[in-house]
């Protein structure tokens, strides 16, 4: 059965887990920071946070119902109680399928954030050497592509477009990214909200150098790259997601780890290009 990892991952041993992350930081070597997904029925998954019960959904659906790629959009981390489980079934997938299974970082994959809710702990309580696994872990987070782009002209990121970043294809020069450093357009596109009542880009409560962006800047952004919407994750609702700007954004959340009374859902972009959210 494809996946019948679910079953095993927890008798992994130190050493099988620190060859799985070699294998797939290999992998991620050879991909540039903006990813090209290939023509295709395509799964979009949002946040997880250690919610490993909807990420056996998610593989269930992707076998069962023939999804060409599946495409996850961050914040695999932190929060959820199989943090490290929800990693390693990602990994084992990747170097399992690589050309139809992509990974992006989510601002919760740097070693800043997830030292301080929840994944240092859980990897302090399952290793005895859990400071070298944690540099393992997010020596391969700081591989992660930034964002990605569809062969229908679907922009898809964790957060939200940036101030100062004028083509997509730009991305491809931001600097590589390390654990603790990252690019101020780079630190956007792991944090910025979309917000319906501001028109260009104001300043975020979530931090330094984070910011909200308005319909006006959404416009001229997707405009000038011939984009036709975008998918982003970074914001739970009750419902699963909600849409920005006519519809043109999708916001979607994928994880219960928050409460079980919120839904989780999923992007899917049929063969035939159209989006639609389906909630698992």
């Amino acid at each position: 059965m494809p996946y019948r990892f679910f079953e095993v991952i927890d008798h992994y041993s130190q050493d099988q887990i620190i060859e799985l992350i070699k294998k797939v930081e290999k992998l991620l070597n050879s991909e540039e920071s903006l990813i090209e997904i290939p023509e295709g029925k395509t799964m979009i998954v949002g946040d997880l946070h250690g919610d490993l019960g909807t990420l056996k959904k998610i593989v269930q659906i992707y076998f069962r119902k023939k999804f060409k790629n599946l495409l996850f959009l961050g914040d695999y981390v932190d929060r959820g109680a199989k943090q490290i489980e929800v990693v390693n079934v990602l990994f084992y997938y990747k170097k399992l399928y690589p050309e139809r299974i992509f990974l992006l970082r989510g601002n919760h994959e740097d070693p800043i954030i997830n030292r301080q809710y929840g994944f240092y702990d859980e990897l302090r309580l399952k290793f005895k050497n859990y400071t070298k696994m944690f540099q393992y872990y997010n020596y391969v987070f700081s591989k992660l592509p930034i964002a990605a782009i569809t062969w229908n002209r679907i922009f898809c990121v964790h957060a939200g477009i940036p101030e100062g970043l004028d083509f997509i294809e730009d991305i491809n020069q931001l600097p590589p990214n390390e654990p603790e450093i990252s690019h101020p357009i780079t630190t956007q596109l792991l944090w910025n909200d979309p917000k319906e009542k501001i028109d260009t880009f104001k300043r975020s409560t979530r931090g330094t150098g984070i910011k909200n962006f308005g319909k006006e800047a959404f416009n001229e952004f997707i405009e000038r790259n011939q984009i036709q919407s975008i998918i982003r994750s970074h914001e739970k609702f009750k419902n699963g997601y909600k849409t920005y700007f006519d519809n043109k954004l999708i916001s979607i959340f994928t994880s219960s780890s928050y409460s079980r009374r919120v839904n989780t859902a999923v992007g899917v972009i049929n063969k035939d290009g159209k989006v639609e959210v389906m909630q698992i």
